[in-house]
């Protein structure tokens, strides 16, 4: 009998931990996984989450045999269930629903690495097919937390920022990148930042960067910032005398503008290069061109 149980106890040992049992996690709680941690599995409601480090396949030059991957496998009661890729580095999962009434959700966020970069956002939800993966986009900076019901809607709202303003008008380091919302709509990603249901969102970032416009040495990546946030608000042609006052002269950068698709490489095509005289210019020209106020 002893024997059996033995043999029993070495068995499970084998399977590599396929009956560990679940962590019951709070809604919007923070779930931190790295490689390190190896097999983590964590449930809310009917929905569990199972991070883990699994053998990379196929073999070849670029998947050697004990080389590990780390993955995420979500799963419902139903039989549902989608594996994603993780990151190597830092996984950040949390659970619950977006919705007032609705399903849990997993909201993950996965760091890649790479110069001032980046958390890919991604958010797995119910469909009739049963989960899909809904890609939010990558973006600069910390992670964000569980996102919150900013206009009372009932729905969670995913404040990230534009990261299009970084280096278009002054170095990473003076940018400054403007809030941008975005919701699930449908089984869809939207962004909302235009819905005057935020203003509030867009009335902290306009305070915050019209100081950084005014009082600091570098301004020109505040006063844009500023400029967008304004527009978003409807309060542009206000603030933008204040800015012309502002900004910084010399040295100053601004975006060019490409009638058609740039090369892979970044290039424009010969005769499609929009260039503009100055600072001022420069960024009425981007903000039409981003779609925060219409073209004159």
């Amino acid at each position: 009998m002893n024997m059996r149980l033995l043999t029993l106890a070495l068995t499970a040992l084998a399977l590599g931990g396929a009956t560990a049992p679940a962590k019951q996690v709070r809604a919007g709680e923070t779930i931190q996984w790295s490689m390190s941690d190896r097999l983590k599995i964590y449930r809310l409601g009917d929905m569990t989450a199972k991070f883990d480090r699994v053998q990379c396949a196929p073999l070849g030059e670029e998947c050697e045999e004990d080389q590990l991957e780390p993955k995420l496998t979500l799963s419902t009661a139903d039989g549902a269930s989608i594996t994603l890729d993780g990151s190597p580095m830092q996984n950040i999962l949390m659970l619950g629903p977006v919705a007032k009434g609705g399903p849990v959700v997993a909201f993950v966020q996965s760091y890649t690495g790479g110069m001032h970069c980046c958390h890919q956002m991604r958010v797995v939800i119910r469909d009739k097919a049963g989960l899909k993966l809904v890609e939010l986009g990558a973006y600069d900076g910390m992670e964000i937390g569980w996102p919150k019901d900013v206009d009372g809607d009932g729905n969670l709202d995913f404040v990230v920022t534009d990261d299009r303003f970084l280096y278009a008008f002054e170095s990473y380091a003076a940018s400054v990148a403007p809030p941008k919302i975005l919701n699930l709509v449908d089984g869809e990603v939207r962004d909302v930042s235009a819905e005057p249901r935020f203003a509030k969102v867009f009335e902290k970032a306009a305070s915050r960067t019209r100081k950084a416009c005014i009082g600091e040495e570098y301004p020109n990546g505040a006063c844009a910032a500023w400029a967008a946030s304004a527009a978003r608000l409807g309060t542009l042609d206000t603030v933008w005398p204040v800015i012309l006052a502002e900004y910084r002269k010399e040295p100053a950068a601004w975006p060019d503008r490409c009638k058609v698709d740039r090369t892979d490489d970044g290039e424009c095509p010969e005769g499609q290069l929009v260039e503009y005289p100055d600072y001022p210019t420069g960024l009425r020209a981007y903000l039409v061109e981003l779609g925060y106020i219409p073209a004159a």
